[in-house]
C-alpha cells in the first residue's frame, strides 16, 4: 500500500487539481496515485485501482494486444496476476504520448491521448514519493538511474480536440475583432494562390487603414476604439460575404481576400469605403472613421505572395499620403515613387549628416511704405550629385520618417545665427520668421530649443517670428494654446500659414494670441480672374484686421495682383514681383543700405 504522508503530498500537488486525468504508477505499472479527474475518466475509484491495478489492466484488450509493441519497453512487459502487470524491461525515459482506447467501469469505450514519463529516484526523493528500486535506465545525460515509477497523463479525445481548437483559433485570430488575423490570412493567400495557378483564375488583395482611430482613442478612450474596429469588420465581413476572407493584420488595418479583379474589384473597394464612412454609434456619440484603400491583383501586380502583399502596401501608402478616404491601385508608377521616397529618405539622412542642408530668405514688403517688414527662412536642399532637390518632395518624407523634428530644430538655430550676424554687421534687421511643422510644434522642448538658439545667437526674441498652419490649433488646442502664450511672453511672433486653405475659423483667431495671418498664394492667384476668390481676399484682410492682425500675401507675381491688394487693404506682400529667396550674403547687401530705416 502507498506510503500516506507521500498520498497527502500528492495529494496536495497540481496533479491532484489537473482538470485531467493524472496517475503515477510503480515500475511494475500498479497504480500508486490517481487524481479526481482520472477517477471520474474511468469510473473507477481511487481505492479501486490503487495497489490493486495496472495502468494497462483500463486499456482495451483487443487494441492493447495488437498494439503492445508501440508502447516504449512495453513489449517486454509480463502479465502477472489477474489486473496487474510485471516489469520484464523499463521503459525508454523519454516522454511517450498517442492515442489509446479505455474501457470505464462500466464497460463503455473511450478514446483517450495517453502520455508517458519516467519519475526519477530524485524526483521521488524530491517529492518525499516512497521508491522502489528497478532496472537501471539511461537518462538523457548518459547516467544510469532507477526509475522511481511513471507519471501519465490521459486526456479523452473530445476534450482534447476541443483544447487544440481553442489554441488553434487563439493563434489564428484577432482578440478584439475575432477575425482571422496575419497569420491565418497569409495561409488562405497561399491556398488562393495555389488555387488560381492551377485554374488560371485571379484575385486582388485590398488593404483597408483607418485613419482616425488613434484620434478616436485619444478622445474617446480604448473602449470606443474597439468598438469602431468591431462594427468595421463585421461590415467588411458582410460586404464579401462567403466569397472571400477578411482578417485583421494590425491594429488599424484590415486586409481582404476577393475572388475579383479588375472593375468588379474596384468597385467593391469603393464600397467598402463607404461602408466604413458610415457613423457609428457609440452611448450616443456618433463616430465618424474614415480609411484608406490600397489593392494589388494577381496575376498582373506579382506573381507570388511576398510581392504581391508588398505592393498592396505601396497601393495603400499611396492613398494614404493622398490625404485618406481614397483608393488607390498598384501601378509601376507608384511603386517608382516609393522606390524614390525610399531613396530620398537614404540621402536626406546623409545630407543631415554632410551639412548640404542651407537657407535662403525671402523678404516680405509694406505695401504702405515698400520697406522689408520681415524674411522668411526658406529650407534648400542641393545635393551633390542630383542638384537642387525642392521641399515640396523631400519636407514630406521627412515629416513621415521622423526626421523633421531634427531638421527643424537645425532650422531655427540657423536661422538665429544669421539673424544675429546680420545684425551684428548692419546694426538693424527685419524680424525673422521660421516655419514650425505639426510634429515639432506638439514637442514640448520647442520653447527651450528657441530660447536656447536665441542666447547662443545674442539675439532679442523681438526679431523672431514663428510661422505655423492652422491644423496646430486644430489638434491638442490646450497645449497649443500654452505654447504660443509662452512665445508670446517670450516676445516672439507668431503667423498662421498658408491661411485659408484648412479647417479656417473664426474661433481659433480670437482665441489664439496671434499676430498675423498669411493669405495661400493659391488665392492670390485667382484673385484678378475669379470675382469670388477676390472677394474672399477682401474677407479675410477685413476679419484679421477687425481682430487686430496683420495680413500677408504670400505668391505675390504680377504688378495686377500687387495692385488688387493694396486696394484690398493686405498688410504686407511676399513674392517673386518683390524679391526672390536670397541667401545670407545677397540678403546684406540688400539690407545694408537700408540702415536704420529696417530698425
Amino acid at each position: 500500500m502507498p506510503d500516506r504522508n507521500a498520498e497527502t503530498l500528492l495529494h496536495d500537488s497540481a496533479l491532484a487539481a489537473a482538470p485531467y486525468g493524472a496517475f503515477i504508477c510503480e515500475t511494475d505499472g500498479r497504480f500508486r496515485y490517481v487524481n479526481a479527474a482520472y477517477e471520474q475518466l474511468t469510473g473507477y475509484r481511487a481505492e479501486e485501482l490503487i495497489g490493486r491495478r495496472g495502468f494497462e489492466s483500463l486499456h482495451d484488450p483487443a487494441e492493447l494486444a495488437r498494439r503492445r509493441a508501440e508502447l516504449p519497453g512495453i513489449g517486454s512487459w509480463g502479465v502477472g496476476t489477474p489486473g496487474s502487470v510485471s516489469l520484464g524491461s523499463v521503459m525508454a525515459p523519454t516522454r511517450y504520448e498517442s492515442e489509446w482506447t479505455y474501457v470505464r467501469r462500466n464497460n463503455n469505450r473511450i478514446q483517450v491521448m495517453l502520455a508517458l514519463s519516467p519519475l526519477t529516484a530524485g524526483n521521488a526523493a524530491a517529492a518525499q514519493i516512497p521508491h522502489r528500486a528497478g532496472e537501471p535506465v539511461a537518462f538523457s545525460d548518459g547516467v544510469e538511474r532507477n526509475p522511481a515509477g511513471y507519471v501519465g497523463i490521459a486526456v479523452e479525445m473530445t476534450r482534447y480536440a476541443q483544447s487544440e481548437a481553442r489554441l488553434w483559433y487563439v493563434s489564428h485570430h484577432d482578440g478584439v475583432t475575432r477575425l482571422p488575423n496575419q497569420t491565418l490570412f497569409a495561409e488562405r493567400l497561399d491556398l488562393t494562390l495555389a488555387r488560381c495557378r492551377r485554374d488560371g483564375a485571379g484575385f486582388t488583395v485590398l488593404l483597408v487603414e483607418l485613419n482616425t482611430l488613434r484620434k478616436l482613442r485619444d478622445a474617446l478612450g480604448s473602449y470606443a476604439a474597439e468598438l469602431a474596429l468591431q462594427i468595421v469588420g463585421e461590415r467588411l465581413r458582410g460586404l464579401i460575404a462567403y466569397e472571400g476572407t477578411i482578417a485583421s493584420v494590425s491594429g488599424t488595418q484590415f486586409a481582404l481576400l476577393v475572388n475579383e479583379t479588375g472593375a468588379a474589384a474596384d468597385a467593391l473597394a469603393a464600397a467598402a469605403l463607404a461602408r466604413v464612412a458610415e457613423p457609428i454609434d457609440c452611448s450616443g456619440t456618433a463616430i465618424a472613421i474614415t480609411a484608406s484603400l490600397g489593392s494589388a491583383a494577381y496575376p498582373e501586380d506579382g506573381a507570388d505572395v511576398p510581392t504581391l502583399m508588398r505592393r498592396a502596401h505601396v497601393a495603400l501608402s499611396a492613398a494614404s499620403g493622398a490625404g485618406g478616404n481614397v483608393v488607390r491601385r498598384f501601378s509601376a508608377a507608384l511603386e517608382g515613387q516609393a522606390a524614390r521616397r525610399f531613396e530620398l529618405e537614404t540621402m536626406l539622412r546623409e545630407a543631415l549628416d554632410r551639412q548640404q542642408l542651407h537657407l535662403v530668405y525671402q523678404p516680405q514688403i509694406t505695401l504702405a511704405t515698400g520697406r522689408i517688414a520681415q524674411v522668411e527662412t526658406l529650407l534648400r536642399w542641393r545635393h551633390p550629385e542630383r542638384g537642387l532637390i525642392s521641399p515640396v518632395e523631400f519636407v514630406p518624407v521627412a515629416e513621415e520618417v521622423g526626421l523633421i523634428e531634427r531638421i527643424g530644430e537645425w532650422v531655427i538655430r540657423t536661422a538665429c545665427r544669421d539673424a544675429g550676424k546680420l545684425l551684428r554687421l548692419n546694426g538693424s534687421l527685419p524680424r525673422v520668421a521660421v516655419n514650425v511643422s505639426p510634429q515639432q510644434f506638439q514637442r514640448q522642448s520647442l520653447l527651450s530649443t528657441i530660447e536656447s538658439a536665441l542666447q547662443d545667437a545674442g539675439l532679442d526674441p523681438s526679431y523672431l517670428e514663428v510661422e505655423i498652419t492652422e491644423g496646430v490649433l486644430l489638434g491638442d488646442t490646450e497645449q497649443a494654446l500654452q505654447t504660443l502664450h509662452a512665445l508670446r511672453r517670450l516676445g516672439v511672433e507668431v503667423a498662421v500659414d498658408d491661411f485659408g486653405t484648412g479647417y479656417s475659423s473664426l474661433a481659433y483667431l480670437t482665441r489664439f494670441p496671434l499676430n498675423r495671418l498669411k493669405i495661400d498664394r493659391s488665392f492670390v492667384i485667382r484673385m484678378t480672374s475669379d470675382p469670388q476668390c477676390a472677394a474672399l481676399v477682401g474677407a479675410i484682410i477685413a476679419m484679421a484686421h477687425a481682430l487686430k492682425l496683420r495680413v500677408t500675401a504670400e505668391g505675390v507675381e504680377t504688378e495686377e495682383q500687387a495692385e488688387r491688394l493694396r486696394e484690398l487693404g493686405c498688410d504686407e506682400v511676399q513674392g517673386f514681383w518683390f524679391a526672390r529667396p536670397l541667401n545670407l550674403a545677397a540678403l546684406r547687401n540688400l539690407l545694408a543700405p537700408l540702415g536704420h530705416e529696417q530698425a
